[in-house]
C-alpha cells in the first residue's frame, strides 16, 4: 500500500521556539535553530527574549535580530523570523516602542515573584499587576498580542511546578485580560485540561485568547508514554512539568476542534547534556519533530489537508497578523513513517524523542 498523499502549506509557523545565543551560544544559536527548523519544514520562527543577556532594551533587541537576519542570509531563507520583546516591571516605554518594530511579534511576560525573582525562566519576569495591566492595554493599542509563561511563583516556592501553579496563573490572566476585549492573550505551552478549560471559556466570552499547543505535551506525558527509558528521565523534564496522561489526551482531542484560537510552538529549549543532567534545567529541544508529531496525530485522529493548514500556519497567521498571502499553493507531500534516530545540535543535546515513530513529509516530485 502506497503512502499517503497530503498537501501541506508553503508556510509553516512555529509560534515559539527559544535560540539562545550571545551569551548562551554553548546550547545553541539562532543560526543553529533556524537550521534544525528547516530541518523539520518549519518556514518562520518566533523566538523568545529570555536570553542572555535578556531582550528587554531596544539596544539588545537591535542586536537579536541581527541575528536573525544574518542568519536567514547565511541559510537562504525566503521569510522573515520574529522576535518577543520581553517585558519587565521597568521598561513599558521601551515595549511601547519594540511594539512599533516589525520584526517584533509581541511582548512576552514571564511570572515574577514580589522580590522580582523568577523561578523557571531565570533572566525576566513581571511582578506587578498593574505592569500586566498596562501591557494588555498596549496590545489593544497595537493590535500585537502579548504572551504569558503561566506559572504562579508564589505557588511554585510552596508545592513546586503543579498543575495548581499553572492554572492560578492562567485564571489571574484571564481576569484582567476579560476588561480588555480588544487585547490579543497568548496563553503558551498549556499543559494541563484545567488551563484547556479556562482558554476555552473565555474564548466563548468573546476574549481573544490564543491557547497554545507545544509537541512535547501532546506526545510524552508524565506516566512515560513514548519515553525513551534509555535516557535519564530529566531529559523529559521541561516547563510546564509534563503531565499525565488523562490531559496529554485531553490537549490532543482539541486539534480537530476546528479552533481559530489554537495555535502550535515547538517550544524547543535546548540545553547541553551536562546542564540537564547537572543543573537538572528544564526544556525538550524539539522543533525538528513539531511538523511530524502533528502529522501522526492528525492520521490518528483523521485530520483533513485544511484542518493541518490552520494548525501549522494559518491560525498563528492570522491571530499574529504575519502576512503569507502572497505565498503559493499548498504542496504535496507523501508521508512515510520513521522511528527517530537523528542527534540535535551536533550531539550537544540529547534528543528525547529517539525511539518515536512519526509520519514524516516527504515532497512528491512534480
Amino acid at each position: 500500500m502506497r503512502d499517503p498523499i497530503i498537501y501541506l502549506p508553503s508556510v509553516i509557523i512555529d509560534s515559539h521556539c527559544h535560540g539562545r545565543d550571545m551569551n548562551q551560544a554553548h546550547k545553541t544559536t539562532v543560526l543553529q535553530t533556524l537550521l534544525e527548523a528547516v530541518k523539520g519544514g518549519i518556514s518562520i520562527s518566533f523566538f523568545m527574549p529570555n536570553t542572555v543577556p535578556p531582550i528587554i532594551d531596544l539596544d539588545t533587541l537591535v542586536w537579536y535580530i541581527g541575528l536573525t537576519v544574518k542568519a536567514e542570509m547565511g541559510l537562504g531563507l525566503r521569510h522573515r523570523q520574529f522576535v518577543y520583546f520581553g517585558a519587565t516591571d521597568y521598561n513599558l516605554e521601551d515595549c511601547r516602542q519594540a511594539m512599533r518594530i516589525p520584526g517584533v511579534v509581541g511582548i512576552k511576560v514571564y511570572p515574577a515573584d514580589k522580590k522580582g525573582k523568577t523561578v523557571t525562566t531565570g533572566t525576566i519576569g513581571v511582578a506587578d499587576h498593574k505592569t500586566i495591566l498596562k501591557l494588555l492595554r498596549l496590545s489593544e493599542e497595537t493590535g500585537k498580542p502579548i504572551a504569558f509563561h503561566c506559572d504562579d511563583p508564589e505557588i511554585i516556592a510552596k508545592e513546586g511546578n503543579t498543575i495548581r501553579a499553572e492554572t492560578a496563573y492562567v485564571e489571574k490572566i484571564l481576569t484582567m485580560a476579560a476588561d480588555f476585549l480588544g487585547a490579543k492573550v497568548v496563553i503558551c505551552h498549556v499543559s494541563c485540561r484545567q488551563s484547556a478549560e479556562l482558554i476555552l471559556t473565555a474564548q466563548k466570552s468573546g476574549m481573544q485568547v490564543a491557547l497554545e499547543l507545544c509537541p512535547h505535551y501532546l506526545w510524552f506525558d508524565a506516566n512515560g508514554t513514548h519515553w525513551d527509558h534509555a535516557l535519564d528521565p530529566v531529559f523529559y523534564h521541561c516547563f510546564n512539568n509534563l503531565r499525565s496522561k488523562e490531559h496529554r489526551v485531553f490537549l490532543t482531542g482539541l486539534l480537530p476542534t476546528n479552533n481559530p484560537l489554537i495555535i502550535i510552538g515547538s517550544d524547543n529549549a535546548p540545553h547541553t547534556i551536562q546542564e540537564k543532567l547537572s543543573k537538572r534545567y528544564g526544556g525538550l529541544p524539539s522543533n525538528q519533530h513539531m511538523v511530524p508529531v502533528i502529522l501522526t496525530l492528525a492520521k490518528q485522529l483523521g485530520l483533513n489537508d485544511g484542518q493541518i493548514a490552520n494548525l501549522l500556519c494559518l491560525n498563528t497567521s492570522r491571530f499574529f497578523g504575519v502576512p503569507i498571502a502572497e505565498e503559493g499553493e499548498p504542496l504535496p507531500y507523501r508521508l512515510e513513517r520513521r522511528i527517530i534516530n537523528a542527534k540535535y545540535n551536533n550531539g550537544k543535546v540529547a534528543n528525547p524523542w529517539l525511539g518515536s515513530e512519526l509520519y514524516f513529509p516527504v515532497p512528491v516530485e512534480k
